[in-house]
């Protein structure tokens, strides 16, 4: 298996099989739109020890043009406020991401994911709005 292959998996373990955006059930491979890895900043721009890394990649439903991975690329400045995509010049390591549970996460570069406390999630709400 090649390192993307093992960081899709582990995201879909980290994730419990559901679309991180929806929390759609993507484990059944007969499920309509399917799943799809998504990096959340660019591969062909991403830090290559992060391009394909678990802390870069999470699962969605769809492909890069339908479900919540076409979603997310259709809605650029809404993904990137949701940690769905990180912009350039941002860490994948430092920057969390939000799920369908509304739960913000850092992910681990070991596959695992780490809430963010009230207080950290608040501070990042907080410095969003100043941002916009």
């Amino acid at each position: 298996m090649s390192e993307f292959d093992d960081s899709k998996r582990a995201a879909l373990e980290r994730q419990g099989w559901h679309c991180l955006r929806c929390g759609t059930n993507i484990h059944d491979p007969s499920c309509w739109p399917g799943r799809s890895g998504h990096h959340r900043q660019l591969r062909r721009a991403a830090d290559p020890d992060v391009r394909h890394s678990p802390v870069n990649i999470i699962e969605l439903c769809g492909s890069g043009t339908t479900g919540c991975h076409g979603w997310v690329h259709q809605h650029v400045k809404e993904a990137e406020r949701l940690g769905l995509i990180v912009p350039l010049g941002r860490d994948p390591r430092t920057t969390p991401v939000r799920d369908w549970q509304g739960r913000w996460l850092r992910l681990n570069q070991d596959g695992t994911a780490t809430r963010l406390t009230a207080m950290e999630a608040a501070t990042l709400d907080i410095d969003r709005r100043e941002t916009e």
